[in-house]
């Protein structure tokens, strides 16, 4: 017998260069660094590559849009950010992984699918239902175009605890756009190695719809990414945004608006993740309070028992024309009415319903959620937003609302054996009080004793620095309110003249 080589032919090896064998790592691709545009172009592809779709298919699912952003990693950096999936350079969704999240759509609904259809699937299958048949199914790829690479900061304790995260992640993604003729559409097509009948054909076309609508694909799905239908489906909530954006990229040094405005599913999880955690450090020890957080939205190692999907609509309202804009924010952002479907899992409406509506009567959404919206006279700038929900019983007296909510996150660390506390504790990042103060007096903290030119500037004013403020502030037409998630507020407030509505 012939012995193996004991060195690779000369065609294996390949030349040490620099283009050769390079993976991008965080740092290469940060917005306005030096030669970042040519990384970030390099992934960022614009359809000038478009293979034919495969002739046959048994179930081809056409008109497809993204109706939300969807990840679908590669690989990872050195650091532990994501790699887009890629097939010869051109981002896709891998037929891969559309096949295993339909194995999980279906493991989920069998005990509510017929008898016909789930012999109809356990032909496919193993007799454990655990993987699909070799050679039984095949999933097209789906190529995608206009990957992103955006940045993301781990910054809830930052909001909560003032501890700040110097952790920086990467995620790519295809995020959503407003539909128009010329709007991207996709197409993802299934074969089956037997001929079936018109019935199996409706049965596969129907378990696809639903677990790209329902569950998606890719990163994120309990926090409403990768979805995919022919249309944005309404839910069973709508919220109407006004103010500042969401932006993931800032503008570069020396350019004005050039941030990247859209709307990501995970701005909404993080606002109502940050009450849901503040009204349950008053029940709970801290330690237990970010447990059964992490039990309901999801953390390290422990899967979401949440799925909070929200959609952009197509057409946002406008509030009115401003000719010019801000310093830091097009006016036509800053005065339209983002319109956002919301929807989540049976199981959390009560709560997710009442967070809603907590949410919308003390703040904002998204950057400067803390603020009303407003023009800053300094450098004529743009700050705050503010957001309705509706349906929501605007009839409900707050403290009515914060008790019915706190009797039901009570309730769910009972599931897990954790017993609230018999009577709710004032804790520094909890939701503490709420007063009321005449018109816009809130302009007394936020710009008289909250300055940046204030002498005896008080701690809890906070900074971008060293820690987030210590209150936020809705805007009504006739008097505003201001939510204290540090005591050390509540002086000041009492010597300018506002009343407490709510105290812990």
């Amino acid at each position: 017998m012939a012995l193996l080589p004991e060195e690779m032919p000369q065609w294996y090896t390949v030349e040490e260069t620099k283009e050769r064998g390079w993976t991008p790592k965080t740092e290469d691709i940060i917005e306005g660094k030096e030669d970042s545009a040519i990384i970030i172009d390099a992934w960022d592809t614009k359809g000038s590559y478009s293979p034919k779709n495969a002739d046959a298919y048994t179930v081809r699912l056409d008109k497809l849009q993204i109706i939300s952003p969807i990840q679908v990693g590669g690989g990872s950096f050195p650091e532990g950010g994501i790699l887009p999936a890629q097939i010869g350079g051109v981002p896709c969704i891998p037929g891969s992984s559309i096949r295993g999240a339909l194995l999980s759509w279906i493991q989920g609904k069998w005990n509510d699918l017929p008898s016909e259809e789930q012999a109809f699937w356990q032909s496919l299958l193993a007799s454990d239902r655990t993987h699909w048949l070799p050679r039984k199914i095949r999933f097209e790829t789906i190529l995608l175009k206009n990957l992103k690479p955006y940045p993301l900061n781990a910054q809830q304790k930052w909001q909560l605890f003032d501890e700040k995260s110097k952790n920086l992640g990467i995620q790519w993604q295809v995020s959503p756009k407003p539909p128009s003729p010329n709007f991207d559409k996709f197409c993802l097509q299934v074969l089956l190695k037997d001929t079936s009948s018109k019935e199996q054909k409706t049965w596969l076309e129907t378990r696809l719809k639903e677990m790209l609508q329902f569950q998606g694909i890719g990163r994120g799905k309990a926090s409403g990414f990768g979805r995919l239908a022919p249309f944005i489906p309404s839910g069973n909530w709508e919220i109407q945004l006004t103010g500042m954006k969401p932006c993931v990229q800032s503008h570069k040094p020396g350019e004005n608006q050039t941030g990247q405005y859209r709307w990501t599913p995970q701005v909404l999880r993080a606002n109502l993740r940050g009450y849901f955690t503040r009204l349950a450090l008053s029940l709970f020890s801290q330690e237990t309070a970010l447990k059964l957080t992490d039990k309901i939205f999801g953390g390290l190692g422990c899967p979401a028992k949440l799925t909070l999907t929200s959609y952009l609509q197509s057409i946002p309202r406008m509030l009115g024309q401003t000719s010019n804009d801000y310093t830091n924010i097009p006016a036509r952002q800053a005065h339209a009415t983002w319109i956002i479907s919301v929807d989540c899992n049976e199981e959390f409406k009560p709560l997710i319903g009442g967070l809603l509506a907590l949410a919308s009567r003390l703040g904002g959404l998204g950057p400067g959620w803390r603020r009303p919206p407003h023009v800053l006279e300094r450098f004529y700038g743009f700050r705050g937003s503010e957001f309705t929900v509706t349906p929501v019983n605007l009839e409900e007296p707050l403290n009515e609302l914060i008790k019915r909510l706190r009797e039901l996150i009570a309730k769910l660390g009972e599931n897990y054996g954790w017993r609230a506390m018999s009577k709710p504790a004032i804790v520094s990042g909890s939701l503490i009080s709420i007063w009321q103060g005449k018109g816009d007096k809130w302009r007394d903290i936020v710009h008289k004793v909250c300055s940046t030119t204030a002498t005896n500037r008080p701690q809890w004013c906070g900074n971008s620095e060293t820690r987030p403020s210590g209150y936020a502030v809705r805007q009504y037409e006739n008097y505003c309110l201001i939510t204290v998630f540090d005591q050390a507020v509540e002086a000041t407030l009492t010597s300018k003249g506002f009343q407490v509505v709510w105290q812990c």
